[in-house]
């Protein structure tokens, strides 16, 4: 048995069925095995916070096995967070699991990676002050939801010894053991049924469900790189969902093979997805909602004709539907300006 805060998640998948719908969310939730969640949330309160206008309360609730979920509720202070339209902002992968959802608040937690690759912008914040209640989830493997890996052994003991011998300590040594571990993960979730993926849109579903709870207009999706890629799953698996804005993440199956998978993580290549699953369909899903993809010119994870590619597709899947679809490419490497990030709330908040 492993010790690392996961013991029951086999027994959880098996007991469970994956999640059905309407013809799109059967499709997704069984090409990526997405277990139906088995308890509603019930969240609790961790702890609240209001700096420069906007409220924050850390909410945690278990999500039926493993570590409890944590996640962050941002409103502005004047307002009564159930009278405003939500928007589930999706944190990244970035190779950085020791935090989630961190990244995206204000703080020393997420500073350092904000600076990386956002610009220096805790993105919720800026978001809440424009209006809108924003949650902030940590998900499976991420955060509050990591494994603990202090007990490892085989190939992952081996490469702890290693990067503690070259002097990595505390969130450094984890988030360098995490790299090897999310592939040890993959194969125990297609062991049992599920993905990688799967799993993470598992917890993303418990944390739609919150906000949903706490708002009561209408519901947008947003996220950056993984995130971006976490939000179409959502919307797909969820019908309802008003507004999705997806920032560089997003190309055909066709053009990442072979050069461009080695760069990306098992978020976005379960097997099987590739042959099921076209990014742009998956995106477009049933065309009521609508669709904001940023597309950054010089993004070194994808092709820039397989970018191309998928704003053709997207604007074809569209054309005479419900609902909309923009395409906007931004010059720039795999990242988010502060240009960007208003682009993006201007979308949301629309």
């Amino acid at each position: 048995m492993l010790n690392d805060g996961y013991d029951d998640w086999y027994e959880y998948v098996r007991s469970r069925p994956y999640v059905t719908g309407d013809d799109w969310t059967t499709r997704v939730g069984a090409a990526l095995g997405v277990p139906e969640p088995a308890v509603t949330p019930a969240p609790r309160v961790v702890g609240v916070s209001s700096a420069d206008g906007v409220t924050t309360t850390e909410l945690a609730w278990e999500v039926g096995f493993g570590p409890e979920l944590h996640a962050w509720f941002l409103h502005p202070s004047d307002a009564e967070p159930s009278t405003l339209p939500g928007v589930l902002d999706l944190h990244c992968h970035a190779g950085i699991k020791s935090i989630g959802a961190e990244r995206l608040l204000p703080g020393p937690a997420g500073r350092a990676y904000q600076v990386m690759y956002e610009d220096g912008v805790a993105f919720a914040a800026l978001l809440a002050a424009r209006g809108v209640a924003v949650l902030a989830p940590d998900t499976f493997s991420w955060g509050s939801r990591r494994f603990d890996l202090s007990s490892a052994t085989g190939q992952l003991g081996e490469l702890r010894a290693l990067l503690e011998g070259i002097g990595l300590r505390g969130d450094d040594l984890y988030d360098g053991m995490a790299k090897l571990h999310e592939h040890l993960v993959a194969k125990r979730a297609g062991a049992i049924g599920t993905s990688y993926a799967g799993m993470v849109a598992h917890d993303d579903l418990t944390s739609l469900a919150v906000l949903r709870s706490l708002t009561s207009g209408r519901i947008g999706l947003t996220g950056f790189s993984g995130g971006g890629g976490r939000a179409p799953v959502l919307a797909a698996l969820s019908p309802g969902v008003d507004k999705v804005s997806i920032v560089a993440m997003m190309a055909t199956n066709d053009s990442l093979v072979p050069d461009h998978l080695d760069c990306h993580s098992w978020l976005l290549n379960t097997p099987w997805r590739h042959r099921t699953l076209d990014l742009p369909d998956l995106a477009a899903s049933r065309r009521q909602h609508r669709l904001h993809v940023v597309y950054c010119e010089q993004d070194e994870l994808f092709p820039a004709a397989g970018m191309r590619a998928a704003d053709a597709r997207l604007k074809e899947l569209y054309e005479g539907s419900p609902g909309s679809y923009e395409g906007v490419f931004v010059p720039g490497p795999h990242g988010i300006t502060r240009a960007t990030h208003e682009l993006v709330a201007d979308f949301l908040t629309s």
